[in-house]
Parts: C-alpha cells; structure tokens; sequence
C-alpha cells in the first residue's frame, strides 16, 4: 500500500487540493456571514466574520513560521486538513442554540488551519517542481485558489437557502475529506528529507541553520524589495474593496443593481487576469518589473477620470486584469527569489502581512473616499504605486542580485567562522 501511494504522488494534486480546500471553506464563510448580519442586523459584524479566519494567523506568524522551518511541508497540509475537518465537524454535535456563536469560533480556530495549508502548499511546489516549470506550477496554483474561492462564494446564496447552517457545516466537513485524501498525494522531496535528517543532531551546521531558519525575518535584499510591491498589490486589493461599492454609487451615481453589475464584471476580470498571467508571463519575460505596478495605473486612473458607466466599467476592469497579472508576476517572483533558508519566513509573512496591509489599506482608502471621493482615493493610489516602484526599482535585477547576495552572505558566515567574532 506505500508503494502505491508513493506512486501516485505528484505535485500536480496541490491545484486540486488549494480548489477543494477554499470552495468548501469560503461556501461556509459567506453563508455565516450573512447569517450573522441577518441575526445581529449589524453589516459590521457581517464583515468582521468574513475577515476573521485572516487573524490567526497574523497573531500566530511566530509559531507558523516554526512549524514550516522544522517539519517536512507535504506532512505539515495533512495534518492541517485532517485538523480542519475535526474542528468542522465538531460543529455537527454543538447544540442549536449555541451554532452561529460556535460556528464563528470555529471558524476562527479554522483559519490558523488553512494559514497552513496555504504557505506549506508553496513549499511543497518550491521543493517538488522543476525551476523551469516553477512559475507555471504556482501560477496554476493561484488559478484554482481564486477559482475555489469564487465558486465557494458564488454557492453560498443557493445553498445557504436551502441547507441550515448545520447542513453547511456537513457539506464543509465532506469537501474537507476530500482535500484531507489529496493532502495524502502530495509528494516528498528528496532534498528535504536528507536536510531534515542531517538537521536532527542540533550540535551540527545543519541543525544550526535549521535553529537559524525558525527566526521570522528575510534578510535578502532583494526579496524585500518584491516583499513591498507585493505589499503594494494589497494595497490595491484594499482599495478595489472599496471601490465596488464607492465607484458605482458615488462615481456612477447608480444604485444596488449597479453595484451588482460592477461587482459582477470584477469578478470575471480578475479571473481573467489569474488566467492571462499563465501565457504573459512566459512570452513577456523580458519586460521590465516596473512595467507590473506602473501598467495598471493608465486604466485606473482613466476610469476614474472619465465617469460614464460603460467607459468607467470597461477601464476599471482593465485596471483590475492587470492588477491581478500583477499579483501573480510577484508571487511567483517571491517564491522563485526567496532562499531555502528564508522560504519558511517568506511564506508566513506571505500570509500575514497580505490580508493585513488588505485591511489597513481598507480602512485609509475607504475613509478617504468617504471625505474627498473616488478620483483623490485613486491619485493617492498612484501616487504610492509611483513612489514604491521608484524606491524598489532594482528589482528588475532581481534572480542575479539575489544569487550575489548568497554568495556574499554564505562568505561572510565562513569568514566569521574562520575569524572569530568581529568588533
């Protein structure tokens, strides 16, 4: 039976298991939400039950980036699924009464869960594909995310009006079964375990570097360079979030149905994006790493400026086809740049400093809106874009630098070694 498993698995089984994993996670998420604003008739709380499964693990980054430093990654999904489905269907025996406040509990403690399998699945494909076939790999990756996450949010209206929420959980814990066996078929690197084994003697270099690895910091260079135009496409993610109810309100002067329709063409352009990034990627290696932040901002700031429905509808969901080609190129950048050592750190701080500068950057530009409206909000927008991209304009160098660094990084730690400590 161990010789089968070990034959089916391949890496190609993570897209599925990123699809599964965030249908069932966000069909549940919505639904609640909506229950909750229904029960509590506060949008507010709505909105902080849909952001909560965000939080553990930005106050548990420390611990996370622990875990992904020291255990093998294929092994760290299958325990986050496996803990996942137990945390959901313990939902299943909590009495009628205490469901909705028991179902937000848990779908907070859930959340650390899914923290996991998100950063760990990016070590598995780091680890387990080609370099060459590196980029596609994530890139499909990213596709199936966002799919499962459209397709989640998308079943929850028709589902949640037919299913009680106990029902829903039910539905969640049989996907999560299903993504718990795909876990099973992730792949080992062989590089991995040898490292993992070397590292168990905490006197040797290996258990040294390994000690090194649980520190959560990036000391790269040039990784923290793309570290802050990734940080700038959550940046415009918190101001899309915005913008879908500000601009066809306020802008367009239109009411729900239009924001219906805009919220609608943005999620189709997005889509678009995630699937455009696959082709552009490969044919448009050349372009410069500016063109990434500074291309988006033309429509952007034309849909704005213009102020009629079609055309601002039209422009706007140009802006956000290149915004995501963005999101792709960086991540895919990122994951590529970082160094086996500080791959555990990019990828807990991936999934912590994202969803958090996607809050903070709700909070400026939606009090902005409110107090000078949509075309000031999308100056500023441009303004930041500008600014980081001229004080991160090395980047373009970046895969060359990065190898430089380690090179002058690894120098200075023989050095040191040879040399005894520096004054």
């Amino acid at each position: 039976m161990t010789s089968y498993f070990a034959s089916i698995r391949s890496p190609h089984f993570t897209p599925a298991l990123l699809f599964v994993n965030t249908c069932g996670s966000f069909l549940v998420l919505v639904a609640l939400s909506t229950r909750v604003g229904s029960a509590t008739g506060s949008g507010l709380l709505a909105g902080a039950v849909l952001s909560a499964p965000w939080l553990p693990a930005l106050l548990l980054a420390a611990p996370l980036n622990r875990l992904l430093s020291r255990y093998a990654p294929e092994g760290l999904v299958r325990l986050a699924e496996a803990a996942s489905l137990l945390v959901t269907a313990a939902a299943l025996v909590v009495p009628g009464r205490a469901l909705l406040v028991a179902a937000v509990c848990l779908v907070v403690v859930r959340g650390f869960f899914e923290a996991v399998t998100r950063s760990a699945t990016s070590v598995v494909l780091r680890n387990t594909v080609p370099a060459q076939r590196l980029d596609q790999a994530n890139t499909v990756a990213e596709i199936c995310k966002l799919t499962g996450l459209s397709i989640g949010a998308a079943l929850a209206g028709p589902a949640a009006s037919v299913l009680s929420l106990r029902g829903l959980f039910l539905v969640n814990a049989a996907v999560l079964a299903l993504s718990a066996l795909l876990a099973w078929a992730l792949p080992s690197s062989p590089a991995a375990v040898a490292g993992a084994g070397a590292g168990k003697d905490a006197g040797s270099p290996a258990g040294a570097d390994a000690g090194a690895r649980t520190r959560l910091r990036v000391e790269d260079p040039v990784v923290r360079r793309l570290f802050a135009r990734f940080l700038l496409v959550a940046f415009w993610q918190g101001f899309h979030t915005v913008a879908v109810t500000v601009i066809p309100l306020h802008l367009l002067g239109g009411g729900t149905r239009l924001v219906g329709v805009f919220v609608a063409v943005s999620a189709v352009a997005i889509f678009a994006g995630s699937l455009a990034a696959l082709p552009a990627q490969r044919y448009l290696a050349g372009v410069p790493s500016t063109t990434w932040t500074l291309l988006p901002m033309a429509p952007l700031l034309l849909a704005v400026a213009v102020g009629r429905t079609v055309p601002t509808i039209v422009l706007y969901a140009l802006f956000l086809v290149l915004f995501e080609m963005a999101f792709v190129h960086y991540n895919n950048r990122l994951l590529a740049s970082a160094s086996d050592e500080e791959l555990p750190s990019v990828v807990t701080l991936r999934a912590t400093l994202l969803p958090s500068g996607v809050a903070v950057s709700i909070l400026v530009m939606g009090a902005l809106a409110d107090l000078a409206g949509p075309l000031p909000a999308a100056l500023v927008v441009a303004a930041v874009t500008v600014l980081v991209t001229a004080a991160t304009a090395t980047t373009r160098q970046g895969p060359r630098r990065t190898a430089a660094w380690r090179a002058r990084a690894h120098a200075g730690v023989r050095g040191k070694r040879a040399a005894g400590p520096a004054r």
